[in-house]
Formats: structure tokens, sequence, C-alpha cells
């Protein structure tokens, strides 16, 4: 009789695409910490600019 899927694998698309990734990739969390504080956390910076812009249109 064959197997249902199991209730473990049930990762979102994105969550699947993103392991592959970091199969490929060798990624490492130390790594990705390392590559966070290189950047400098430009991500905080870039939601900052992009609230001050919706900020500025609904004024």
């Amino acid at each position: 009789m064959k197997k249902i899927s199991s209730k473990q694998s049930k990762t979102s698309p994105f969550t699947r695409i993103m392991q592959k990734g970091h199969e490929k990739t060798r990624y490492k969390t130390p790594s990705g910490k390392l590559l966070m504080q290189l950047s400098e956390n430009d991500h905080k910076r870039i939601a900052k600019l992009i609230s001050q812009w919706l900020d500025s249109k609904e004024n």
C-alpha cells in the first residue's frame, strides 16, 4: 500500500527553495551572520527608507 505524504514534509514552497539554495551554496548560520554584519544590516536601512517614502506620499 502506498503511503500518503508524511506530516513532517509539509514545508512551504519558499522554504523548499531556500533549503535547496542553502545546500548548493553550503550555507552555514555563522556565514549568514557574518554577511549580515558586513552588510551593516542594510535591510534595516532599506526598510526605514521605504517607510519614509510611504510617509511622504501620505502627506
